[in-house]
């Protein structure tokens, strides 16, 4: 492996740190600092809402001067920003660090989603599944390590842990070696790609895709409860949606092919529009138990595989304004679908919000035929 590819690895299961941190400290932070819950949303809604802004911004700064110094500040601004969390006494602190959290995250996201199909052009989806698979376990990493940290040294000491990790994945991203960087780049042509008809359906798989994972890892433990699951129970299948959907992207990365990416996007949003809709008219908690726990195989490949996709339409000096539109819709599905699934359950039942996310699912393999 190259420092590159180990700095592009590092970036990716940093950003699945990044994703999982601020639920992962949430209720000890709150007592901490004595936030209430509205307090507590202002710094969720900061956080994203810088990491959609900059996710825009950064693509082209990628093109045009390269991965190595976004890389490099996205990890310190992690590492700064999750140190910031770590010792906030009071709540404009807090709103400093979820700000820095989404400036580092967008850099570490985009830099390492875009860095491992450059390193891999012949098979970008390929590489993007694979790359993803450490996404995976930086996100299953936090919420296992912080519950025993917390019982053994202060929050401080604990949650500085996760700082220490970004800081030190700087030190391969400062000696790699990265893709040259195109001299002809013009922010012109990123704007461009906004009319672009390859870029516009990835950014809609995207905005499908992130909005059902999202919606997923919101509600799964609400719907596994509400059919009679105890919550020890429902916090195990939960966890089991994560590791298959470890399990799906590792599968893709070794399987996955050029030829068969769309094959293999269309097939995942079959099977996963397939459980979802048994989810929404079962009772039974040993179908609805395997449903959860393999729902992870089918929804893990569709957003690297997707990336890889798009990427294989255009030359890598473009990845990265390419990556920052369609990740941006993507963001925008996970701000609006998690909310409405829960109107619907609130308002009529858990199985009718997951009927949303059903016909999601079907909009997605309607949009990976056009891709």
């Amino acid at each position: 492996m190259t420092l590159a590819m180990l700095a592009a690895v590092l970036a990716v299961f940093t950003f699945g740190i990044v994703m999982v941190i601020p639920g992962s400290i949430k209720l000890r932070l709150v007592e901490r600092v004595r936030m209430d819950d509205a307090q507590m949303g202002k710094v969720l809604t900061i956080w994203q809402v810088t990491t959609l802004v900059c996710t825009l911004i950064v693509g082209p700064l990628l093109d045009k001067f390269g991965h190595k110094l976004v890389m490099i500040c996205g990890f310190l601004m992690v590492a700064v920003a999750i140190w910031c969390f770590a010792r906030a006494t009071r709540v404009p602190g807090v709103f400093v660090a979820s700000a820095l959290l989404g400036v580092g995250g967008s850099c570490v996201n985009m830099a390492g989603n875009t860095l491992l199909p450059a390193l891999n052009p012949t098979n970008p989806a390929a590489a993007s599944n694979l790359g993803n698979v450490f996404f995976g376990l930086g996100a299953f990493l936090v919420p296992f390590l912080i519950s025993h940290l917390f019982q053994r040294v202060r929050f401080t000491a604990a949650v500085s842990v996760f700082g220490f990790i970004a800081a030190a994945a700087a030190i391969p991203a400062f000696f790699a070696h990265y893709p040259t960087v195109s001299s002809g780049y013009r922010l012109s042509t990123a704007v461009a790609l906004l009319g672009n008809g390859a870029v516009l359906v990835g950014g809609s798989i995207l905005f499908c895709m992130v909005g059902l994972e999202v919606s997923a890892a919101s509600w799964t433990t609400t719907y596994l409860r509400k059919i009679g699951f105890d919550e020890r129970r429902a916090a195990l299948l939960f966890s089991l949606l994560w590791v298959s959907k470890i399990v799906g992207r590792f599968i893709a990365s070794q399987v996955v092919t050029t030829g068969i990416a769309k094959g293999t996007i269309l097939l995942a949003a079959l099977g996963a529009a397939a459980l979802l809709l048994t989810l929404t008219i079962t009772m039974n908690r040993a179908i609805a138990g395997v449903c959860v726990a393999s729902l992870g195989l089918f929804f893990g490949p569709i957003l690297p595989t997707t990336v890889g996709v798009t990427f294989a339409k255009f030359s890598p000096a473009l990845y990265g304004s390419i990556y920052g539109i369609i990740y941006a819709i993507g963001l925008v599905g996970s701000s609006v679908v998690p909310g409405l699934v829960g109107h619907y359950s609130k308002t009529r039942s858990i199985h009718v919000g997951y009927r949303l996310m059903f016909l999601l699912a079907a909009l997605l393999f309607l949009f990976a035929l056009l891709l």
